[in-house]
């Protein structure tokens, strides 16, 4: 996905009210662009004012992933929470939770690990996102959705 569709994704939206930023550092989860580290959380721009979203920058579609691998991003999200699951191929829940990122004060990075078992590879698909504490109203919640092959 480049920077613009990125940028393009996150053209609105609103946000509820929410908590503080994360611990995790923003430096923690950004990713090469022309050789460069870059911030996925920076907001130099403004991209991200006043926008709920949830972006998970690893691992990276068709990423072959085993039980404990971590997971970056940066979202920005009622109440700084950050719903997530793994789906097996047949869509049943391998694992899930929750964790922290960027709430009302901004945008904020996230990192969390997924322990797992499957006993076959298989094609998976890991879902980030937001609640939609609005029933609706506005735009919808934020979400990303990884395809992954998940080895045993």
């Amino acid at each position: 996905m480049t920077h613009d569709m990125v940028r393009m994704i996150l053209a609105g939206g609103a946000l509820g009210a929410g908590l503080a930023l994360a611990a995790v550092p923003a430096a923690a989860m950004g990713d090469l662009f022309g050789g460069e580290e870059t911030d996925n959380c920076s907001n130099e721009d403004g991209a991200f004012n006043d926008a709920a979203f949830v972006i998970a920058t690893r691992p990276k579609p068709g990423q072959r992933v085993e039980s404990g691998f971590e997971v970056l991003g940066c979202s920005r999200s009622f109440e700084s929470n950050v719903p997530w699951k793994l789906l097996a191929r047949d869509g049943s829940v391998l694992a899930s939770g929750h964790t922290s990122g960027g709430g009302v004060d901004g945008p904020g990075a996230f990192s969390f690990t997924i322990p797992y078992t499957v006993t076959v590879q298989q094609i998976g698909h890991l879902e980030v996102f937001d609640e939609d504490p609005s029933d609706g109203e506005g735009f919808p919640p934020g979400r990303t959705v990884i395809p992954l092959v998940l080895k045993p």
